[in-house]
Parts: C-alpha cells; sequence; structure tokens
C-alpha cells in the first residue's frame, strides 16, 4: 500500500493509553499538577502514575479520548475533562471536599 496512509488505534483498547511513539506538546520534563507532588513526569504524561491511577476509570478513558493524540490538546472539551481528572485526585486525596 505504498503512497496511503495507514490508520492505526491510539490506544490500545480503553484505559490503555496510547500506542508506540506519545506525542508531546513541549519539551522536557514537568511536574506532576497534584499539588505536593514532586515527581517528574514526561510532557506526554497528564500526572504521576500512582496519581493517575487515581482517576477513575472512566474520566481516565474520557480524558484520553479528548487527547487524541494531541490533536485536541486545547480544545475545551480536554481541557474540561483534564481539569475533572485533577479534581478527582485531589477528592480521593482529601485536598479539596467533594
Amino acid at each position: 500500500m505504498t503512497g496511503q496512509l495507514e490508520l492505526k488505534a491510539v490506544t490500545g483498547g480503553r484505559g490503555r493509553g496510547p500506542r508506540g511513539q506519545l506525542a508531546t506538546l513541549s519539551s522536557g520534563v514537568h511536574r506532576c499538577p497534584i499539588p505536593r507532588c514532586a515527581d517528574e513526569i514526561d510532557p506526554s504524561r497528564l500526572m504521576c502514575r500512582p496519581h493517575w491511577y487515581l482517576v477513575p476509570k472512566e474520566l481516565r478513558d474520557q480524558v484520553w479520548a479528548t487527547w487524541r493524540s494531541g490533536q485536541g490538546a486545547f480544545s475545551r472539551e480536554h481541557r474540561e475533562t483534564v481539569h475533572k481528572a485533577v479534581v478527582a485526585v485531589l477528592t480521593v486525596a482529601g485536598e479539596i471536599a467533594g
């Protein structure tokens, strides 16, 4: 199929994250957005692994669905979903009242 674009699934299934090379919007490392978490994370990640798995699976799936390998990164839908994920972790961690 020379000359044709081969489409591959972005995720390996519900909640399994991206396959292959991760799309990033910036270079270098940054810190997990959860207060008092000092973990440095790759820019392709939203938060550190322990905090990510505090986010309910349905919400993690929504984050991936609105991300679309970076295409939806600045969309209102993605920003709102990311905000919900961070609030979910803060609620579980007792940082804010749920």
